[in-house]
Order: structure tokens, then C-alpha cells, then sequence
């Protein structure tokens, strides 16, 4: 058994991140939908004992919401229309993702959400981005229909973004983002190939249970790893420099130990939420420049606003 009980965190950082998500609702136009959801279920949570799978994950998935607006918000005059794209995408789809019905496209919202993730996420990372799910830095020539484009060392970098549902899609959605790197039409060009694999590592509706941050971040990479290897490796060729592997994780990260036990004699424990976001890069070094992959993503780490 374990208490719910969470201090300063509980008193501050709940607080804290709903403004935040609030900020990124007002910023959007975001007048409904389920990053609106999101506010109310956290509240709910804290302030009134709310307890349904819904109240549980949404922290987890309204951190997205936050991120995305993070990184955005100081550059998206940049890219004239995507902040309208954005705000459809994040005002959209089921409030969880085991709601999701990919056969009444109710996951595209996400799949979406991660393209602009993954491009503001490189933008903090001094990445020099182009385009982004068709729309172009301003001033800059139309860069084709790749989910993102970067320049690096005068090479337009296609990258192509996928989010399977399940293992079997894996192979599918993988190969479809090869094919689209290497199709004809985008001649003298490379690309990277990013999957989205939180559907694949964590059990839906389950939390992980971890001692720290850390030990949440080495447990998903290794999950990550085990699901590229040898599997997706067989679709590399001259034109892909590598895959980038990404999942987000919802946490109950243990915080300590009660004075109190459970009627049973368990000892009861304190947990603090937390949301744990892992990547792991696989270089193809058989590519036309493998060390142009590795300075791609070299920065990727905490990026600045």
C-alpha cells in the first residue's frame, strides 16, 4: 500500500503547473478540449481526492501541452500558420491516450503533437529548423511534406516522425517513414526517422513506480533499446543517418516512508508524480555521414526557451 501524499510538491507544484497549462490554453485560443480537461482533473486530484484513471494519468499527458508551449512560445511568429495547427492538435483528441481509436483517426492529434514536440524540442537545442509539418521559417522556400526539416552543414535534413499503436506497427510505421525518406522525389537528400514508442513502453493505465528520476530515465532506455534492436536496424540504408527512439512515461516516484502502517503492517510510502521523457539514438554508421547524425542530436538534452 502506499499514501498519496505530497508536502511542498502538493502545495506548489500543482498549482504551478496548472498555471502553466493554463498559460498555453490562453496562448493557443484554447478555449476547450482536453487541454482544458487537464486543469480541472489536477485540481481535482489535489483538492478533491479525484481517483479515476483519467485524474491519474493527466498529469503525465497535459506535460506534452506544457513542453509544447515552452518551447514555442518566444519562436512561433516564425513559422506563420503553425500556431493554428497547434492549437487544433492540443484542443483535440480523447483526454488519454488508451482512449484512442486509430481506426476513427482519434490518435492523429497526437501523432501530430509529437512532431511539434520533437521540432521545439531541437529548436532549444540551437537546431537550425526550417519547417515544420508543411510550414516553412519565414522567407524560406517550401521544403516539401517531411513531418520536419533542419539544415545542418548546408544539407536539408528530412526528418519523419511516426507513433505506432502497437509492436506490430513498429515494423510498419518504420518502414513507411524509410519510404518516405528515400522516395525519388526527395533526391540528394537524408533523414532521420523518429518514433514516439510511449504506447509500446509503459502498460496502459499503469503507473511506474521508481526511487528516482534517474532510475525511471534508465529503465525506459533500456525498454527503448530492446525494441530497436535487431528489428528496426534492418531498415537502414545510405539515406537514413539513424532512428531516434522517444517515450514519455507517467511516474509515482517514492518521496519516503510513513511513520504509519497499513492494518495489514505494510509500512505506507509517499509518491510524487512526475512524467519521465527518454530518448535513445541509434547512428547508421553504413550511412552517406554518419557524424552528421551525432551533430544533429548533439545538444539534445534540456533545451533553453
Amino acid at each position: 500500500m502506499f499514501a498519496l501524499d505530497f508536502g511542498e510538491y502538493k502545495k506548489d507544484g500543482y498549482d504551478r503547473h496548472v498555471r502553466s497549462l493554463e498559460d498555453a490554453c490562453e496562448w493557443l485560443g484554447v478555449a476547450k478540449g482536453r487541454a482544458r480537461d487537464y486543469a480541472k482533473l489536477i485540481r481535482e486530484f489535489y483538492e478533491e481526492n479525484g481517483r479515476t484513471r483519467d485524474h491519474i494519468l493527466a498529469y503525465n499527458e497535459s506535460c506534452e501541452i506544457t513542453d509544447i508551449h515552452r518551447f514555442w512560445q518566444r519562436k512561433i511568429h516564425q513559422f506563420p500558420g503553425l500556431k493554428e495547427k497547434i492549437a487544433d492538435v492540443l484542443g483535440s483528441g480523447p483526454v488519454v491516450r488508451e482512449d484512442e481509436k486509430p481506426l476513427r483517426s482519434t490518435n492523429r492529434p497526437r501523432n501530430d503533437a509529437f512532431v511539434y514536440y520533437l521540432s521545439g524540442w531541437l529548436l532549444g537545442a540551437q537546431a537550425r529548423v526550417v519547417a515544420v509539418d508543411g510550414v516553412s521559417f519565414e522567407g524560406m522556400a517550401d521544403f516539401g511534406d517531411s513531418d520536419i526539416n533542419l539544415i545542418k552543414d548546408s544539407k536539408v535534413i528530412n526528418i519523419e516522425c511516426k507513433r505506432p499503436q502497437n509492436r506490430r506497427a513498429l515494423d510498419s510505421r518504420v518502414k513507411e517513414a524509410r519510404r518516405q525518406i528515400t522516395q525519388s522525389a526527395r533526391s540528394g537528400r537524408c533523414g532521420v526517422i523518429a518514433v514516439d514508442c510511449s504506447v509500446l513502453v509503459r502498460p496502459p493505465e499503469k503507473l511506474l513506480e521508481v526511487d528516482s528520476p534517474e532510475e525511471a530515465d534508465s529503465f525506459v532506455g533500456t525498454r527503448l533499446q530492446g525494441l530497436a534492436i535487431p528489428r528496426l536496424l534492418k531498415e537502414f540504408e545510405r539515406t537514413i543517418l539513424g532512428i531516434l527512439l522517444f517515450a514519455r512515461v507517467p511516474l509515482m516516484t517514492r518521496i519516503g516512508r510513513s511513520s504509519l502502517v497499513s492494518p495489514r503492517g505494510d509500512v505506507l510510502r509517499y509518491f510524487r508524480r512526475d512524467s519521465c521523457c527518454s530518448f535513445v539514438l541509434i547512428t547508421n554508421n553504413a550511412s552517406c555521414s554518419p557524424e552528421l547524425f551525432r551533430s544533429i542530436f548533439q545538444n539534445l538534452q534540456e533545451p533553453s526557451n
